[in-house]
C-alpha cells in the first residue's frame, strides 16, 4: 500500500537506535552476568579457605562492575584470611567510597581491623563518630565505653556509658560495663559492690560473671574465679571468652592440664580460633612442652600474625629457654599490637629489673596498676619502685597500705613501707618563738 511506503523511512528511523542500543545492553548484560559469576566463585573459594583464588576472582568481578561495592567488600575478607590487614583494610575503604553516606557497618568493620592492627586512636574516632552521629546500637555503644576504658579514657568511658544509663538507669549490661570502668579507674570497694548486686538480681549474668571472676583472679584467688566460671550455663558456657577465662583460672592455681583439656573442646569446634590456640599454647608452654607450645603458637599466629597472645607466650617460651633478648623482642612485638596487653607488661617488669633498668620497670607496672591487672605483688613491687626513684610517693603508700591491711605481719611490706616513710620529705616546722619585726628609720 502506498501510505505504508511512505511510513516504512520512520520506521527505521526509530528502528535504528534500537538496533545500536541492543549492543550497549548486551554487553553490560554480559558485565553483570560475568561479576556474578566471579563473585560466586570467590565465595567458593573463601568457603574453601583459598583466598588467593578467591582474590583472582574478585579482581575479576571489579572490573566488570566497576560501580559495585561488593567486591571490594568480600576483598577485606580474602586478605584477611591472607594475613594482610593493610590490604583489607584499603578494600574496606573502597567498598565504602562506592556507598553513598556512611555505611555503619563497613565503619565498624574498618574499626575492627584498625584495632586488631593496633591503630586503637583511629578504630576509638571511627566508634566516637558513630556513636555521635547516632548509628551505634547499644550494644556497641558499651563496646565502646569497655575499650575506652581499657585504653585509659576514663571519663570518655563513663561519658559514653551516661547514654545508656540515661535512658536505662538500671540496665544490667550497662550497670556490668559501669563496674568494669570502676574497677580500671581503682574505685574496686565500689565495682566489687556493683557486681554482688547485680548477681544477687540476675545469678545467670554472664557479663558479671566474668567480670567478677577476672576480679577474683587479679585478686589471687582464682578458686573464687572459678567457681564463678562454672556457674555459667547453657551455651554462655561454650562461648570462647568463658572458656579462655576458664583456662586461666585453672592455670592460675596450676591445673595446667585441666586447662589444656577445656581449650581442646573450643579448639576443635574453632580449630581457626587465634585466640584459642594462643591460650592452648601457654597451657602446654605450663606443662613443659616447649616444642609442642611453639607449634601451637606458629598456628595461631598463622590466622593472625600480630597476636598479641600468641607472641607473648612465644617470649614465655624464649624465657624458659634463657633467650632473653629474644623474649624481651617478643614482647615488644605484641605491644606494638596491643601497647596495653597486660600479660606481657607483667613479664617484663621482671626482665627489667634483672638489667637493672627500673624506670622501664616502674613504667610496666604503672601500666599494670592503670589496666586493673596490678597483683599485690606487683603493687608492692611499685611501691618498692616510688621509694628507690622517689617518685609518686603518695601513691606509693597508698599502695603498701593496702597491702598491710591484708598482711599487716609481712617482712618485706614493712620494710617497703619504712622506705617510703624515709623518703617522704618532713613538713616544715613552723618558727616558735617571738616574731622580731625589723623596721626602717
Amino acid at each position: 500500500m502506498p501510505w505504508r511506503k511512505r511510513n516504512l523511512p520512520w520506521t527505521l528511523a526509530l528502528l535504528l537506535p534500537l538496533a545500536c542500543k541492543e549492543p550497549e545492553a548486551a554487553a553490560v548484560q554480559n558485565r553483570a552476568q560475568q561479576a556474578q559469576s566471579a563473585l560466586g566463585e570467590a565465595r567458593v573459594q573463601l568457603a574453601s579457605g583459598q583466598p588467593a583464588a578467591a582474590l583472582n576472582a574478585l579482581k575479576r568481578a571489579a572490573t566488570a562492575a566497576p560501580d559495585s561495592a561488593e567486591p571490594f567488600l568480600l576483598m577485606a575478607e580474602a586478605h584477611l584470611m591472607n594475613n594482610n590487614m593493610g590490604a583489607a583494610i584499603m578494600s574496606l575503604k573502597q567498598a565504602e567510597a562506592l556507598i553513598p553516606g556512611t555505611d555503619p557497618s563497613i565503619q565498624k568493620q574498618l574499626s575492627e581491623l584498625y584495632r586488631g592492627n593496633g591503630n586503637t586512636q583511629e578504630a576509638l574516632t571511627i566508634l566516637v563518630t558513630l556513636r555521635d552521629s547516632g548509628l551505634l546500637q547499644e550494644k556497641d555503644i558499651l563496646d565502646l565505653a569497655r575499650f575506652q576504658a581499657r585504653e585509659g579514657q576514663i571519663e570518655a568511658a563513663f561519658a559514653t556509658l551516661e547514654s545508656v544509663l540515661r535512658d536505662s538507669p538500671d540496665d544490667p549490661e550497662a550497670k556490668a560495663v559501669e563496674a568494669e570502668v570502676l574497677l580500671m579507674k581503682g574505685d574496686e570497694l565500689l565495682a566489687a559492690n556493683l557486681m554482688d548486686k547485680l548477681l544477687q538480681q540476675n545469678p545467670a549474668h554472664t557479663a558479671a560473671r566474668l567480670l567478677r571472676a577476672r576480679y577474683f583472679l587479679v585478686s589471687g584467688v582464682p578458686q573464687m574465679a572459678e567457681a564463678d566460671l562454672q556457674a555459667v550455663e547453657g551455651k554462655d558456657a561454650q562461648r570462647a571468652d568463658v572458656v579462655t577465662l576458664r583456662a586461666r583460672a585453672l592455670l592460675a592455681q596450676g591445673r595446667a592440664k585441666d586447662a589444656e583439656a577445656a581449650l581442646k573442646a573450643l579448639v576443635d569446634a574453632e580449630p581457626q580460633n587465634a585466640e584459642a590456640l594462643a591460650w592452648m599454647a601457654e597451657a602446654v608452654l605450663a606443662q613443659g612442652r616447649r616444642a609442642d607450645a611453639l607449634a601451637l603458637v606458629d598456628r595461631a599466629l598463622t590466622f593472625r600474625p600480630r597476636l598479641a597472645r600468641g607472641l607473648y607466650v612465644r617470649g614465655r617460651a624464649q624465657e624458659e629457654a634463657k633467650d632473653m633478648k629474644g623474649a624481651e623482642e617478643s614482647y615488644r612485638f605484641a605491644l606494638s599490637a596491643e601497647p596495653r596487653f597486660a600479660p606481657v607488661h607483667s613479664r617484663l617488669w621482671r626482665l627489667y629489673l634483672q638489667t637493672d633498668r627500673k624506670v622501664d620497670a616502674f613504667s610496666s607496672l604503672e601500666r599494670m596498676l592503670n589496666l586493673g591487672e596490678a597483683s599485690m605483688e606487683e603493687k608492692v613491687a611499685l611501691a618498692r619502685l616510688s621509694a628507690q626513684l622517689q617518685t609518686q610517693m603518695a601513691r606509693g603508700m597508698k599502695l603498701i597500705d593496702e597491702a598491710l591491711q591484708k598482711e599487716p605481719d609481712n617482712a618485706e611490706y614493712q620494710e617497703v613501707k619504712k622506705s617510703l616513710v624515709s623518703m617522704t620529705p618532713k613538713p616544715k616546722k613552723k618558727p616558735s618563738g617571738p616574731v622580731i619585726i625589723r623596721g626602717g628609720r
